[in-house]
């Protein structure tokens, strides 16, 4: 089955706040002291296409990021995972390593065992990282990514950075968005019983996934 590829990075203080142990859906990534119990009537935010509305005005973090040329990849196709091969590929590894560099050392995980069925995270093509939407530092961090990995280029190539690393689909904070279905944008995701509250997920293209895509060879 393959060596599992998860650390355990110590959080920070702020993404301890309001963190939820996430469930076996996202086993392999733990936190760990006090937990604060969210507010009654408290919710996550999320707002349009860009995650971001509730910040307008506000500056963004977001990944350095290369000069490219116009051409750009096609967005992915769907692939589901169909093996067991658990071992991290290097363009996720590589983006794992971006986000961290960016937002600070958080929990994370890709390669999961294959006891709860065959995913992307079996064939170790897929990333979770531990973000709070309760948070509104860590909401805040979470959706400059998104913002970062959809906004158009220079190009105008529409979903830029997504397309460049061979982004699949990611889920976050109660929505996923599917580079199979573009135009639709953020749809809502029920993810009974994990609703991608306390963490997001991206999942890879084999293109993507094996650093085969314009954000590794046009560099």
């Amino acid at each position: 089955m393959g060596e599992s590829s998860n650390r355990r990075i110590r959080p920070t203080r702020r993404d301890l706040v309001s963190a939820v142990v996430l469930g076996a859906v996202v086993a392999p990534l733990t936190y760990a002291g006090s937990v604060r119990q969210k507010q009654e009537g408290e919710v996550p935010l999320v707002h349009s296409e860009d995650l971001g509305l509730e910040l307008v005005g506000w500056s963004r973090t977001m990944p350095p990021t290369p000069s490219f040329p116009a051409r750009i990849d096609r967005y992915a196709a769907y692939d589901g995972g169909t093996r067991c091969a658990t071992t991290a590929k290097p363009g996720v590894v590589d983006v794992k390593n971006l986000i961290l560099r960016t937002y600070g050392d958080r929990p994370w995980s890709i390669g999961h065992p294959c006891t709860g069925g065959v995913s992307e995270h079996a064939e170790g093509r897929a990333l979770d990282v531990a973000f709070n939407a309760y948070s509104r530092s860590s909401r805040k961090a979470a959706n400059d990514f998104f913002w970062w990995l959809l906004r158009p280029d220079s190009h105008g190539n529409r979903h830029a950075m997504a397309r460049r690393l061979g982004i699949m689909y990611a889920i976050w904070n109660r929505k996923i968005w599917r580079a199979y279905r573009p135009d639709e944008g953020w749809l809502p995701y029920s993810g009974t019983p994990n609703p991608h509250t306390n963490h997001f997920h991206l999942s890879f293209s084999w293109a993507g996934a094996l650093r085969r895509t314009t954000w590794w060879t046009l560099r």
